[in-house]
């Protein structure tokens, strides 16, 4: 977006100092809506760094044993913590890790690709069928998650089976990623920010805002309940569009419980972004207080997304490490050096040392 202080500054050298005056603070009017417009117009990341940090966590402490074992200890939970935001780095311009086709990966606003309702049964979930009926454009556009969701799991089983620890990593950490984002309930609409029903600013204040306040009180306890042993995932694309389409399912309370806390509140989030990241912020509090409130009644579903998306991630992760054949190591041992066959060359040459030295041996005289 252009920067347009500057334009303002010179229409406002023009004419008398309080028509100036009157100008410039409109020209900042106008500039804060037109902010504020391209915050909302353009799609926004799924899961702050902490949500996302929290559900690996909690992906790794339900899978079972052996697996658990190799991605629990602290170095190796950290590694895949960091991996697991990595590709929000790889999506934000200006980064040195900075991916131009990774932003499509976080989010399919399905309900702007298709004017199919709820639960888009007829929706194609192989990605070559879509693209044949709806254009590789409209997935460039509005976003291809399940799909990436479901190549990071590929990678990381070939991966596992070849014991390559960095691809590992970087692979698992792609794969909590995607399948959390699958699971953010406005990572799969066209209303990605509120910004449709009056619920600007809604985005950040569910990741950011309300996590970063209640995630030890709160949130913590809440993705740990209903741990359950992990299935074997069959149809890893086909599963990723259930907890997709499970997912759309969640707006409409939180958009309900979100109207209401900023009712209450007299706050618009979208206004405030400096709060997001500031819990001691006097302003936030009643809000992000009656958001809690206001979600709980309806049960909670910005909770229960991220305890679901812990379970799936972990079920993923633990789908890839069968297909590469329940390795015990993430970095297999050396293989012991093969002991190698005499060949007949050395033999011969072998054979014409001792000849040579039989014909040179000296040999003592016969005693008299």
């Amino acid at each position: 977006m252009r920067n347009r202080d500057g334009f303002a500054s010179d229409h406002a050298r023009h004419g008398s100092p309080a028509r100036a005056v009157g100008a410039a603070a409109a020209w900042r009017s106008a500039l804060a809506a037109a902010i504020l417009a391209a915050l909302s117009a353009s799609p926004a990341l799924g899961w702050s760094d902490r949500t996302h940090t929290l559900i690996a966590q909690e992906a790794v402490e339900r899978l079972p044993e052996p697996l658990r074992g190799l991605l629990s200890d602290e170095g190796r939970l950290k590694r895949l913590q960091e991996s697991a935001t990595a590709p929000d780095l790889r999506s934000k311009r200006g980064l040195p890790q900075y991916s131009p086709g990774e932003k499509p990966k976080h989010y399919l606003d399905i309900d702007a690709i298709t004017d199919e309702a709820q639960p888009f049964a007829k929706f194609p979930r192989d990605r070559a069928a879509a693209e044949k009926q709806f254009g590789p454009e409209a997935f460039t556009l509005h976003g291809s998650v399940p799909w990436a969701a479901a190549g990071a799991l590929d990678a990381l089983a070939d991966a596992m089976t070849g014991g390559r620890t960095d691809d590992i990593f970087r692979a698992a950490g792609d794969l909590a990623h995607y399948a959390a984002d699958v699971h953010m309930p406005f990572h799969s609409t066209k209303n990605h920010d509120g910004q449709l029903t009056g619920n600007n600013g809604l985005h950040r204040a569910i990741e950011i805002g309300l996590v970063h306040r209640y995630l030890d009180s709160y949130y913590r306890a809440e993705i740990r309940k209903d741990r359950y042993d992990l299935p074997l995932v069959e149809d890893p694309t086909g599963r990723l569009f259930d907890w997709l389409i499970a997912a759309c399912a969640r707006q409409k309370p939180i958009l309900e419980a979100e109207t209401a806390a900023r009712t209450k509140a007299n706050y618009n989030p979208a206004q405030h972004t400096d709060d997001l990241d500031n819990p001691e912020s006097e302003r936030a509090k009643p809000y992000y207080a009656a958001l809690k409130q206001e979600l709980e009644a309806r049960g909670s579903p910005e909770a229960a997304a991220m305890r679901e998306a812990s379970g799936h991630v972990a079920e993923l992760l633990y789908t890839a490490w069968v297909r590469a054949g329940k390795p015990l190591a993430l970095t297999p041992a050396p293989p012991e050096p093969a002991e190698q066959p005499v060949s007949p060359q050395l033999w011969l040459a072998l054979l014409a040392a001792g000849m040579v030295l039989v014909l040179l041996w000296p040999r003592r005289r016969p005693s008299r």
